[in-house]
């Protein structure tokens, strides 16, 4: 039974909530769906259950990171495993076989990996490049941004991941069909920015977590882990970005990844000093500088100009 109990050092620092929600998902054998605004640490969670996979199964898990889905808005359920490159197999003048248009994707890389190396698999587009070097290993698949597809598509993998073992067929090749070695597991996660609602059945048969944004000492950790340094003016910083990112006045509040980059400006520019504290009652040049660094956590005019208000203040 895989279950992540001694975690390796990692910099990405999972709440007992969600660590809760992972071993669930692990026991069971359920996609993960995680829920949450962007930037709060859904996408880095498929890796770092990856990395931890690794360090406690290295018999079965040979890949530190997740095999990565990009959700489209005209994703079919069928591309989770391959495609097919019929405009190139028919303008093809060299009779190449039909094998060699077909691209595995993230989930057929991964189910294709449990099964022992087949050379007669080597003529498909991509088999020796992506499957080959994980042979005999179980992967974490990430099925990201699941609410940017279709309303279809979420209903449509009920089939597919409902139990492994996991299997699929390529209806272009006569009788080809992979199924799962379950001795090598595949971990699918979902994420979700909860932009529309999912299918109710498609919920049942998943582990759902929310992931709130994290408060000021979990942003503390975060930023002092990321930037590989600590100074006790972070929590200034982490302050003033709060106020900011409350501010009711802007359309999209900045996410964790801006408030690295934020206080990595901010420290590159020396103003991480006692300044920030009290940055109210700091020179109108401080006050300049701080919003000289707005276009980091800013994404449109309407919010620098909000933002850029508030600092001015006095």
């Amino acid at each position: 039974m895989l279950q992540l109990e001694k975690l390796a050092k990692d910099h990405y620092k999972p709440n007992p909530e969600l660590m809760a929600a992972i071993n669930t998902a692990l026991f069971l054998e359920r996609p993960l769906l995680l829920s949450g605004e962007p930037g709060t640490g859904k996408t880095q969670c498929a890796d770092f259950i990856a990395r931890q996979l690794h360090h406690s199964f290295p018999k079965k898990f040979k890949a530190a990171t997740a095999l990565r889905f990009n959700t489209k808005s005209v994703s079919q359920s069928t591309d989770l495993f391959y495609q097919y490159d019929a405009v190139g197999h028919f303008g093809d003048k060299k009779n190449k076989p039909k094998e060699s248009f077909i691209h595995f994707n993230e989930m057929g890389t991964a189910l294709l990996a449990t099964k022992a190396a087949n050379k007669d698999w080597n003529v498909f587009r991509n088999y020796t490049t992506d499957v080959l070097p994980n042979v005999g290993f179980g992967s974490v698949l990430l099925i990201d941004e699941i609410d940017k597809a279709p309303r279809d598509f979420p209903n449509d993998l009920l089939a597919e991941l409902e139990k492994p073992p996991f299997k699929f067929a390529i209806k272009e090749l006569d009788g080809f069909q992979v199924v799962q070695d379950t001795t090598k597991p595949i971990v699918v996660i979902i994420t979700s920015n909860s932009e529309k609602g999912l299918p109710d059945a498609f919920l049942r048969r998943c582990v759902f977590h929310h992931i709130n944004f994290p408060d000021d000492t979990m942003l503390f950790n975060i930023v002092e882990t990321a930037l590989e340094s600590k100074n006790p003016v972070y929590s200034d910083a982490i302050t003033l970005f709060m106020e900011l990112r409350n501010n009711k006045s802007i359309s999209k509040p900045p996410a964790t990844s801006e408030l690295i980059d934020w206080v990595s400006c901010l420290q590159h520019k020396e103003l991480l000093n006692d300044n920030l504290r009290k940055w109210q009652d700091a020179d109108s040049s401080y006050r300049k500088k701080i919003i000289d660094t707005l276009g980091v956590i800013t994404k449109n005019k309407s919010d620098f100009e909000s933002l850029k208000k508030e600092i001015d203040r006095k």
